[in-house]
């Protein structure tokens, strides 16, 4: 039997991607910042491991099946977050905000993240202007996905942090 380090869910912070395609469903719409996996705004979005090459440089290069349990320790699957507010602003399609985290948890706390098997998204900070094509779209398909998932869209990352933290207390 394992035993949990800690019961309850984490804050945590991290960037995504907003796909404004009008083409795009706006389920599939909020991505990671460089993953082609959408998130789910119905709910929690599970981790997963698919089948990969070797994560660890001090290994053999090897093609490996699916963890067990995601996120693995030897792995780099999970849904990853940091544990303080990002700072740096972002233009869109990129967009700042916070999680909520839960269930198996792997810390890297010298690196300052964490990877976790179950994450809601539940607050953005509003970005900057944009730094691609169709930001108008991107923008108002921000608001969109935050409407579905009763996610805040914020103004910074202090308000983001004080946010989060009140709704993490509440689970």
């Amino acid at each position: 039997m394992r035993i949990p380090d800690r019961t309850g869910v984490l804050a945590g912070y991290r960037v995504w991607r907003v796909i404004p395609s009008k083409w795009i469903a706006l389920s599939k719409s909020l991505h990671a910042q460089i993953c082609q996996r959408s998130w789910s705004l119905v709910g929690p979005t599970v981790a997963y491991c698919p089948s990969r090459v070797q994560a660890d440089p001090n290994k053999p290069l090897v093609s490996n099946g699916p963890c067990e349990a995601s996120p693995g320790f030897g792995c780099a699957c999970g849904l990853y977050a940091r544990y303080e507010p990002i700072r740096e602003a972002h233009p869109l399609p990129y967009v700042a905000g916070s999680v909520l985290a839960w269930g198996r948890l792997v810390h890297h706390a010298e690196r300052s993240f964490f990877r976790a098997e179950k994450a809601l998204p539940v607050a953005f900070v509003r970005p900057y202007g944009g730094g691609g094509l169709f930001t108008e779209e991107a923008g108002e398909k921000l608001v969109r996905v935050a409407d579905a998932l009763g996610a805040r869209v914020m103004e910074g990352p202090e308000e983001l942090r004080e946010y989060t933290e009140e709704e993490a207390s509440r689970w």
